[in-house]
């Protein structure tokens, strides 16, 4: 396990308890810092991804900046952060939001963030590329033709380096009002591109209605597409899951319902679903609700990402209102973990399984802490699975999962 002392980062202020109540939203206390203090220590959350020859860079918010470090030694040391974009900005911080992180085949890190704008729950997304494996970001430049609101972007590449982007999008909700129609919700918006995010080979809606505060979960298939899972807001009010995969490189597929967990509630939940697709194409999502049919935090399995899914089983225990699930695929086998809290203690729980999500290893401890948290997050180098996790206490942490090949 490595663990970045204070003296090398300072700690960190982050997201507390879970967000197990669904008027929670997760947000962690306001760190002690100074205004324009772009440190890690000042950060609420980071997001790690690693190169390929393993380089792991991190991005993080603080400041009214978004910051990138590089370690060359797993994590056990970062070298000198630099900001991606040049000028303090209102970031987009709170609740699920939070910078995206991607990068290619070419070594081009791909980054991804909402900025936060004057009419409430409203955001603009940016996006920048660095060509240099994170030295250095081109000036960020947004991405939705439509100016009304874009918030919480995801990002993935896929086949040939293709770069995807979806965020949660309302220019259709703005277009409905200005006609006097009604409109559910948001929209699951995307955006993909085959020249590093030069220029976009689409952007636009992809479906409509969806949960406005929540974040996407996207995944990669074995053909290079990709695989999304949102809350949905289905009539009149539920806020259940759906899956959306592509049919062909172009070509987003139909909306389906993950499960029927009938959460009927007018609030947002502010706690997104996790998706993976393992290396047998199965696919295969993990999600929170309070709803009618069930409560708590669920995983299912699908036989492919065009399949349905099958029966949710429960994560975690019950008790410890267990919340913000994170999968991650590599080779053949599947990561889970998840945090849980006891009233005291904050718990980050994984789980393995080496048959595609049939059965699953007993959970085990991997991480904790008493002081506030980020939600755990979920890294591959190509060889083994990390977590990263900040904590105020403890620093960041980058703690493996599986000993070394």
């Amino acid at each position: 396990m490595t663990i970045i002392r204070p003296f090398l980062i300072v700690l960190l202020a982050l997201a507390s308890a879970p967000a197990g109540a669904q008027h929670r939203h997760d947000a962690p206390a306001p760190p002690a810092c100074p205004p324009g203090e772009t440190g890690l220590a000042c950060a609420k959350q980071a997001s790690p991804v690693f190169l390929g020859d393993g380089t792991l860079v991190l991005v993080w918010s603080a400041g009214g900046r978004v910051m990138v470090a590089r370690s060359t030694d797993r994590g056990a040391s970062l070298g000198p952060a630099v900001a991606v974009n040049a000028a303090v900005e209102a970031i987009d911080e709170s609740g699920d939001a939070r910078p995206a992180i991607a990068a290619d085949s070419r070594g081009r890190v791909f980054v991804a963030y909402a900025l936060r704008k004057e009419v409430a729950f409203s955001g603009t997304v940016m996006l920048s590329r660095s060509d240099d494996g994170g030295l250095g970001f081109a000036p960020p430049r947004k991405v939705a033709s439509d100016p009304t609101s874009q918030r919480f972007p995801v990002l993935g590449v896929g086949e040939s380096d293709r770069l995807y982007l979806a965020w949660i999008d309302k220019r259709g909700l703005a277009a409905a009002k200005a006609a006097g129609q009604s409109y559910r919700g948001a929209a699951l918006a995307m955006a993909w591109s085959d020249d590093g995010g030069d220029s976009f080979v689409f952007e636009g809606a992809a479906q409509h209605s969806s949960c406005e505060c929540c974040r996407i979960a996207m995944a990669i298939d074995r053909h290079g597409r990709p695989v999304l899972v949102w809350r949905h807001l289905f009539a009149p009010n539920i806020r259940d899951h759906a899956v959306m995969s592509f049919t062909g490189r172009d070509s987003p597929g139909p909306l389906r319902r993950l499960s029927e967990d009938d959460w009927r509630i007018d609030a947002c939940p502010h706690h997104g679903p996790a998706l993976a697709v393992a290396a047998d194409g199965s696919a295969h999502a993990a999600w929170y609700t309070a709803g009618g049919n069930r409560k708590g935090l669920f995983l299912a399995r699908a036989a492919s990402a065009e399949s349905q899914f099958g029966e949710p089983r429960p994560i975690g225990r019950a008790d410890r209102s267990p919340s913000h699930p994170q999968l991650l695929a590599l080779g053949a086998r599947l990561h889970l973990a998840w945090r849980e809290f006891d009233g005291e203690v904050s718990r980050v729980m994984a789980q393995h399984s080496d048959d595609a999500g049939v059965s699953w290893s007993p959970p085990r401890e991997i991480a904790a802490t008493r002081n506030n948290s980020d939600r755990p997050v979920l890294v591959s180098d190509g060889r083994r699975a990390f977590l990263s996790w900040l904590t105020r206490a403890e620093g960041w942490r980058l703690t493996a999962l599986e000993p070394a090949p």
